[in-house]
């Protein structure tokens, strides 16, 4: 079987070309009309609508990797099989638009003809995770249990509603990751988005530190953001709400009306820094019962 040599234009146009030949006659280009989509197992297809050859199959299929470029465009790098060029890589200038638990969607602009612009969605499923810098990353679910990393190379961030947003492009668009905090273990911090799959961010972190303002006792954690060996950033989560001694070990802080969505988190002794540590065996010891107010997330 031949080899062919894909690529994507400007336009998100899918461009094929003979492989033996594509350095030498440009005649032989083509450009075929339709747009990009995953299908089962998000593998990913080109429907063609219109092309310059009638060589060219009404659905082409790929195989190789998902990944993200630092511009956030989306990457698919081939494999060896079929009748593919191995390492050819497709760059889908495509912009992120939309983030659930177990999807991320793009938004791709094309060209359906010479004159006449197209638009449409492309989604691929899986999980979220953080990475071991801290960074967002998207699991694209693949076959036998495989995934494909797509990292989100920035910095996320706190909106007033306590939700983590990711902002990205020229025009700075948000995506927002709808979920609840949770402290995980020692040196961890989590924000769950589907416990179901597995989906959620379990962040890297400072031990809790102890914040007193008032009548009002807060609880804090550093989390460290690696975009670069030589950019770094932290980001800063404080939990306040009403707490309860739970046995001889455990507190209990309750950071709303748990009938209202609040959540219900264990903390352990070991969880906290030293000025923390001396103040909780103050409770454990003298049986301190306090209330604070709300729940607070500040960076």
């Amino acid at each position: 079987m031949d080899k062919v040599f894909y690529e994507v234009d400007p336009f998100n146009r899918l461009i094929v070309w003979p492989a033996n030949r594509r350095s030498r006659v440009k005649k032989f280009r083509q450009v075929v009309y339709g747009r990009f989509i995953a299908g089962s197992g998000n593998d990913l297809f080109y429907e063609v609508n219109k092309s310059q050859g009638l060589d060219i199959p009404q659905k082409i299929g790929f195989t190789g990797k998902y990944a993200l470029d630092k511009n956030h465009n989306l990457v698919f790098t081939l494999n060896k099989w079929n009748n593919q060029c191995e390492g050819n890589r497709l760059t889908l200038k495509a912009k992120i638009i939309d983030a659930k638990s177990n999807e991320i969607a793009f938004l791709i602009n094309s060209k359906a003809g010479e004159n006449k612009s197209m638009s449409y969605l492309m989604k691929l499923y899986g999980s979220w995770q953080a990475d071991k810098h801290n960074r967002l990353t998207f699991g694209v679910e693949r076959d036998i249990g495989d995934q494909d990393s797509l990292v989100l190379s920035g910095a996320w961030e706190l909106n007033k509603n306590n939700e983590i947003v990711y902002k990205h492009g020229k025009e700075r668009q948000d995506i927002i990751f709808r979920g609840s905090w949770d402290i995980s273990n020692r040196h961890r911090v989590s924000y769950v988005l589907d416990k179901k799959i597995n989906s959620g961010f379990n962040f890297k972190s400072s031990l809790g530190t102890l914040v007193l303002k008032r009548k009002v006792k807060s609880l804090t954690f550093d989390i460290g953001i690696e975009i670069s060996k030589a950019k770094k950033l932290k980001r800063r989560v404080f939990l306040s709400g009403r707490w309860k001694i739970a046995g001889d070990k455990e507190l209990i802080l309750e950071t709303s009306d748990i009938e209202e969505g609040g959540v219900r988190l264990k903390l352990t002794k070991e969880m906290f820094d030293r000025q923390g540590l001396v103040y909780i065996e103050s409770i454990f010891r003298d049986n301190e019962y306090f209330t604070g107010g709300g729940v607070i997330f500040k960076w």
